[in-house]
């Protein structure tokens, strides 16, 4: 991680990179989980340009000018983790499985089905 200072604030930028032993939701066997991202988080000190940033960036705010880099980086992986972790076998198999329902079901009954939205389409 790294701090940077541009335009339009100051950053914390960096990447992250490891391992993690998860559970298989499905086999209920564990695996390793391989975490790859990028963490950039648009330094702020106030709840008002925390707000003003928010559609841009992914605000943190910083209090007593300090930066507790191990709950941050803690943050970032929870919120990277699967929300459904799978290990290989099991996705490849909900992913077979899922593109066979594909396949079979019947795209004319979707058809046939009238929209009940129909009559406040008419003028």
């Amino acid at each position: 991680l790294g701090l940077e200072r541009d335009a339009l604030g100051s950053w914390l930028r960096g990447h992250v990179e490891g391992g993690l032993w998860l559970t298989c939701q499905r086999c209920l066997n564990a695996f390793e989980w391989h975490a790859d991202f990028d963490v950039e988080l648009r330094l702020v000190h106030s709840e008002a340009e925390e707000a003003r940033v928010l559609e841009d960036a992914d605000p943190y705010r910083v209090e007593d000018d300090q930066l507790p880099l191990a709950e941050i980086v803690e943050d970032e992986v929870l919120l990277a983790l699967p929300m459904m972790p799978r290990c290989n076998e099991c996705a490849e198999a909900t992913a077979q499985a899922a593109a066979l329902d594909e396949q079979d079901a019947e795209p004319e009954a979707v058809e046939k089905r009238p929209n009940p939205f129909a009559q406040l389409l008419k003028k």
